[in-house]
């Protein structure tokens, strides 16, 4: 019932025009050599695919368009023809997966970076398996934003964190935004989830001008506890190459709404995040910094678990 399309590479230039796609930033993005970007045929694919394209060229690097063509299977009731239904269900949703990565791939956008479309016909838990045996070998998984007003594809961001243990960039639908960002914001605390997107991150921080190490004190709790760990942090940073300083921001009841506030004052065009430092199911119930910027974020999102 799964099936994935032929793999087609393409060095140089992929005729078919999505967007003219974004420049390169003014730095290269050494330590980047496979990126992946996920796709499903819809108009977010846009925004998605171009700053994929932007990343691929400024770090020389491979893309691989993940192409999810989702097959929907409903309930069937055993008996007389349901096989035959099953059967005939699959086969026009592989027809349509088949028309959409056509279409995709005449959208295009042209570009210098080794290109390739992989698709997968599944349903949504063999299409999260499939992300994550992508995102294994990709340094950077470029997904859309997966919570606001609809659900896009969360199971996919979940699955590229959780089952893989990857890096997942969240591109907002609407903005053009620089491959290189010149500033970044770093939602700092002093933990395990912090400290692995840091190290996720550190092409982009040590490529940008600027760093902000920013530290969130919620509801007025204690900010001096926080000080001695970020200045240990800044100094890791500083040793590779990277401009940092360090900020905190003071009594936020919503954490994820102060580092998108520094992003905006300080002009930053990437959030740096530990994902999850608690539960997904907490933070489904509750909320939570990454739900919080997961449905917000208006900048590019670099998450690590």
């Amino acid at each position: 019932m799964s099936r994935m399309s032929q793999s087609k590479e393409t060095n140089g230039h992929v005729a078919g025009a999505l967007g003219s796609g974004l420049a390169p930033g003014a730095g290269r993005l050494a330590g980047l050599a496979d990126i992946a970007v996920h796709a499903d045929g819809s108009a977010r694919d846009e925004a998605k695919i171009a700053h994929a394209q932007a990343l691929a060229e400024a770090a020389d690097a491979h893309l691989t368009v993940f192409l999810a063509n989702h097959i929907a299977l409903t309930p069937i009731p055993p008996g007389p023809g349901s096989e035959w239904l099953m059967a005939e269900i699959v086969k026009q949703s592989e027809k349509a997966g088949g028309e959409t990565e056509e279409a995709l791939r005449r959208r295009l956008p042209v570009s210098d970076a080794p290109t390739e479309v992989r698709r997968f016909d599944e349903m949504l838990a063999g299409l999260s398996n499939a992300a994550a045996r992508i995102a294994r070998t990709s340094d950077v998984f470029v997904m859309g934003r997966p919570y606001g007003e609809t659900r896009h594809w969360p199971e996919l961001v979940d699955a590229v964190l959780f089952e893989a243990d990857r890096t997942v960039l969240v591109v907002p639908p609407e903005g053009r935004f620089p491959a290189v960002p010149r500033s970044v914001v770093i939602g700092w605390r002093d933990s395990a989830e912090c400290a692995a997107a840091i190290d996720a991150a550190m092409p982009f921080l040590r490529a940008c001008d600027l760093a902000i190490l920013a530290s969130v004190s919620e509801g007025g709790s204690d900010e001096e506890r926080h000080r001695e760990p970020a200045a240990d942090m800044a100094r890791h940073l500083s040793r590779h190459g990277v401009d940092v300083e360090i900020r905190h921001l003071s009594d936020w009841a919503r954490p994820a709404e102060a580092l998108i506030r520094e992003a905006q004052v300080t002009g930053a065009e990437m959030i740096v995040c530990g994902a999850y430092g608690r539960s997904r199911l907490r933070e489904f119930i509750l909320g939570g910094v990454t739900r919080d910027l997961l449905s917000e974020c208006p900048v590019p999102l670099l998450l690590r678990h």
